[in-house]
């Protein structure tokens, strides 16, 4: 007898689709097919091909069938979604490689200017989870362990006879694959492990009692920075993210165990967002909201109690290590502290690994890099690596302070934290992927300047590490 799917999943629509190629920003939809599943009976099959306004790779029309020519005569996505958008409503949206097909839809949807909300259920990932030990979960691994095609071709010939296209690599096909595959699901691994399975990677947030549950459902999927406020508009939280919508979701999460999550849920009364463009200009916006609205949980931005930076003081010293905290005492840039730093390190363990790491290297010594102690006065002691033959005597006398110094100077200089290479701010201009035009993000010192006030944040590690990286790339103005 056939088994039933969990009530989780009682309302599925599976979708496939065939594309022009693999980018949802730059290719387009030729063919979507939806079989819907109630209660894990199939109830209705669709199927269309879509003109995707531009031609098609002669090796994707060998693998679909599909020719530009079949193609210029079938309806643009616009005039198909009248029909689709109802077989999708409140329904969980299933695919194989969900990312791909969900990126698809959700492209062609902004280009139309609208926008379509449902939770996403990827059937690789599931079936990595309820059969990891099996090599394989691409369409053609699964159908073939778990003898889908029969299944399928039995369901096409029930619900689809009237389509014409339900081979492998068309649209509607796949989708019946996939139909078969839950089917198989809901008869063996029992329907308890397969709930929890499909409840772990659906990961439903619950909305917080005091937020407009429309709010998570009208979040952008894109980079940028949010904040939530509480009951009389008072800043609670700033927070930045690769994708806004998942971030904020997962907030709200039933199995998130942070404590500020549980807060935040009560709290939170509404939540505003930016897009940025990117996650770069995401991070530089974060850290000037945090400093203008003072959110109440938020911890000192991205606090570092543990960063430190090599400092290399006058030649008979050994290297010190010096707390990211006590340099922005002096000041909040580099411009501000000691000469000859190298670093950021993400902790002084990882430090002493970097001079620990350079000293078996240039066999330097362990006495001189600060990480063996010298003995008493006049009674010199050889190290660790003086004594195994690869220090050359710095802690026995036998190499002098003046010549270790200067190979230890070497040795680190690729670690050397830089100066600022610009005569004065340099500039970095952003767009989001829908040409929202973002305005210029200013940095000076390696620090970003608030744009209002002109007053440098205090260095970041991460800021510091990215915008090295974006200099190399990016225009600079002074």
């Amino acid at each position: 007898m056939l088994g039933v799917m969990p009530a989780r999943t009682d309302r599925l629509a599976l979708l496939d689709l065939e594309t022009t190629g693999i980018s949802p920003a730059t290719d387009r939809i030729t063919e979507i097919g939806v079989v819907l599943m109630d209660e894990g009976q199939v109830t209705h099959c669709w199927s269309s091909l879509v003109n995707p306004r531009q031609p098609v790779a002669p090796e994707i029309q060998w693998l679909t069938g599909l020719t530009n020519e079949q193609l210029s005569r079938s309806p643009d996505f616009g005039e198909i979604w009248a029909c689709l958008a109802p077989l999708l409503r409140n329904r969980i949206l299933v695919a194989h490689h969900a990312r791909f097909d969900h990126g698809f839809l959700k492209a062609e949807l902004r280009r139309l200017g609208e926008r379509h909300f449902t939770e996403v259920l990827c059937t690789a990932r599931l079936s990595r989870r309820l059969f990891g030990q099996d090599q394989g979960h691409g369409l053609d691994a699964i159908s073939l362990r778990h003898g889908l095609e029969s299944r399928a071709a039995t369901l096409a010939g029930s619900h689809a006879a009237h389509i014409g296209r339900t081979q492998r690599h068309s649209a509607l096909g796949d989708a019946l694959r996939l139909a078969a595959f839950l089917q198989v699901l809901a008869e063996s691994p029992g329907p308890t492990r397969l709930q929890a399975e499909i409840s772990a990677l659906l990961r439903r947030p619950a909305c917080p009692p005091h937020l407009d549950p429309a709010i998570l459902e009208s979040l952008p999927e894109e980079p940028g920075v949010y904040v939530f406020r509480g009951e009389h508009g008072q800043p609670l939280y700033v927070g930045k993210a690769k994708n806004l919508s998942e971030r904020i979701r997962g907030h709200f999460h039933a199995d998130s165990r942070l404590a500020i999550d549980a807060r935040l849920s009560a709290e939170t009364h509404t939540i505003e967002t930016q897009v940025t463009g990117s996650e770069f200009a995401a991070l530089v916006l974060e850290a000037q909201w945090v400093k203008t609205l003072v959110p109440l949980h938020n911890r000192q931005l991205r606090s570092r109690p543990g960063v430190r930076f090599i400092h290399l003081p006058q030649v008979h010293g050994a290297p010190r290590l010096l707390a990211l905290g006590d340099l922005l005492k002096l000041g909040p840039s580099p411009s501000s502290w000691p000469g000859d730093l190298f670093g950021p390190f993400s902790s002084a363990a990882a430090a002493r690994s970097a001079l620990g790491h350079l000293g078996r290297i240039h066999r330097l010594c362990d006495a001189g890099i600060g990480l063996w102690h010298r003995g008493r006065e006049g009674a010199p002691a050889p190290c660790f690596s003086r004594q195994i033959g690869r220090c050359t005597g710095l802690c026995t006398g036998e190499e002098s302070a003046q010549t270790h110094h200067a190979r230890l100077h070497a040795a680190l200089q690729p670690l050397r934290l830089p100066l600022w290479p610009c005569n004065g701010p340099w500039e970095y201009r952003v767009s989001s992927p829908e040409r929202l035009k973002q305005p210029a993000l200013q940095f000076e010192d390696w620090c970003a300047l608030c744009n209002d006030k002109g007053v440098r944040l205090p260095f970041d590690p991460d800021l510091y590490r990215m915008l090295r990286r974006h200099m190399t790339a990016d225009p600079v103005s002074a």
